[in-house]
C-alpha cells in the first residue's frame, strides 16, 4: 500500500493506492487494518484528506465517501463515481475542489 502526496487544487492531500491483499488472506480484515494504520500515521503527520479510486460500498465502511460531482477531478480516464475521499479531520473536504495532481514538493527524491 502506498500513500502519495497530492494536491487537490491548492489543498494538500494523500492518494491511497494501490492496495491489495493476496487471495488466501482476504476477508480477514487485513486491508481494513492497513488503511486504519495509514490513517493514524497520516493524521499524526498533520494530513487531513485521503483520496482513492475504488468502490464506495467497500471503502465506505472505512470512512470513504463519493466526491460530489465536479468537486475534484483526476487526470486521465477515471470514473467520477469511483473517486472517493476520507476526511481525517471533520470538515476537511469542505470547499476543497480542483484538479488532483502530484505534490512534487512533498515527494522525496530517490
Amino acid at each position: 500500500m502506498r500513500l502519495t502526496p497530492i494536491c487537490i487544487g491548492d489543498t494538500p492531500a494523500l492518494l491511497l493506492g494501490p492496495l491489495t491483499v493476496e487471495p488466501p488472506f482476504r476477508s480477514r480484515g487485513i486491508g481494513k487494518a492497513l488503511i486504519e494504520r495509514a490513517f493514524k500515521d497520516a493524521t499524526a503527520k498533520g494530513h487531513k484528506l485521503v483520496v482513492l479510486v475504488g468502490d464506495e460500498p467497500f471503502y465506505g465502511k472505512i470512512g470513504f465517501k463519493r466526491v460530489p460531482k465536479g468537486q475534484m477531478k483526476m487526470p486521465g480516464p477515471v470514473d467520477p463515481a469511483r473517486l472517493l475521499v476520507a476526511e481525517l479531520a471533520p470538515g476537511a473536504a469542505e470547499g476543497v475542489k480542483g484538479l488532483i495532481r502530484p505534490d512534487w514538493e512533498a515527494v522525496p527524491s530517490p
